[in-house]
């Protein structure tokens, strides 16, 4: 009788260590998974897709203003060596590299790669119109050549944003891909918390099974294997507040977007005046060409009129301020959620400890019985 009872709490405490490794390994594997799974979206929006839908609008607001610098330029009769105007020059310099940025960040694949490419040719051609105005205008402030390439300029200008639209667009269905993906949902959850909590489950009954065969209160390496559970529980629990943090950054992207636009409206609205005003110098008055100054006006619409009637031409700061302030938010957001805080280290060395705590739990007492025969 004595020989059975032992052979069967050999067996028992065997059964019961054997379960809580395979478990810590079930919970290791999930608690991993979803934490990697989760950053490593995080540090795809962080690095890739939020940079670059940014340094889109960013190209497409310097280029605006470039547009508007050399449309001033012209109207006040710029004769400058370096060409339109050094505003003209610096705006054209950004919209350059924010445009080498968006290539460097690029979320979109081949897609985007392609997209940059046709921009960087329009932009070229772009600045060509612009230079070759500047040749007529240093001849002849009111050159119809030089209008002429200025309305070519224009036009061009206004596919080169259409395409940048494009750009930013499939930037942002990346942007979309990566916050949606199945590790940053919260049903991700399952994958880690449950093996998590049967695991815990399984350390408590372990140490309800010693305390009543072998009569002690408590079994300190279990204990302390629970603890070492509770962190990898605790670890992974950060991935719940990164995919929230990632929702919100896909949100203050979304309020740029609505800035990024109230801005770009109103410096068109800008450069439209300045064009028409270009057209009616050319024309000798609004009778010498009124379809193409209306078309002009009705493509661009006029800008808001201050209290003397004049343009406001401060009226941008606005919404760019709210565009800078939301897309710095979008970017800390994003920096903070691809922030692992060393829990791809502090997984895989809990689960061990937690291991090695069940085996130097369950020793002792398979030691008493290693003489058995069964």
């Amino acid at each position: 009788m004595s020989g059975t009872l032992t052979s069967t709490t050999r067996r028992s405490l065997r059964r019961h260590r054997r379960t809580l490794l395979v478990a810590t390994a079930v919970a290791l594997a999930g608690c991993l998974s979803v934490f990697l799974g989760v950053h490593r979206a995080a540090d795809a929006v962080a690095t890739q897709s939020v940079p670059s839908v940014l340094a889109v609008y960013d190209t497409q607001v310097a280029l605006r203003a470039a547009h508007g610098a050399a449309l001033a330029g012209f109207s006040d009769g710029t004769r400058l060596l370096g060409g339109p105007g050094e505003e003209y020059q610096n705006r054209i310099a950004a919209a350059g590299q924010h445009l080498a940025e968006v290539a460097e960040r690029n979320a979109a694949g081949e897609t985007g790669s392609g997209d940059i490419q046709v921009v960087e040719a329009l932009l070229v051609t772009y600045t060509g119109l612009i230079a070759r105005a500047d040749v007529h205008f240093r001849q002849d402030q009111d050159s119809a050549l030089g209008t002429a390439a200025l309305w070519d300029a224009a036009s061009l200008l206004e596919e080169l944003l259409l395409r940048l639209d494009r750009l930013r667009q499939a930037q942002a269905a990346a942007l979309d891909e990566q916050v949606g993906r199945l590790w940053a949902s919260p049903v991700a959850a399952a994958l880690w918390l449950v093996p998590v909590l049967v695991l815990v489950g399984l350390l408590v009954r372990a140490q309800r099974f010693l305390r009543r065969r072998f009569r002690r209160r408590v079994n300190a390496p279990l204990l302390l294997a629970t603890l070492f559970v509770l962190l990898m529980g605790v670890a992974t629990s950060s991935t719940l507040w990164s995919a929230g943090q990632l929702a919100a950054t896909r949100e203050s992207v979304r309020a740029v977007e609505g800035d990024r636009r109230e801005q770009l409206t109103r410096l068109a609205a800008e450069d439209t005046d300045r064009l028409t005003d270009r057209l009616e110098a050319a024309c000798g008055g609004r009778d010498g060409c009124p379809r193409t100054i209306d078309l002009v006006d009705a493509e661009g619409g006029r800008a808001p009129a201050g209290p003397g009637g004049t343009p406001t031409s401060g009226a941008p700061a606005g919404p760019a301020g709210d565009a800078r302030t939301n897309g710095d938010v979008a970017t800390d957001r994003a920096t903070r959620a691809a922030t692992s805080h060393g829990g791809e280290f502090v997984l895989p060395v809990a689960a061990l400890c937690a291991a090695v705590a069940v085996l130097l739990g369950f020793q002792p007492r398979l030691d008493e019985y290693r003489y058995d025969e069964r």
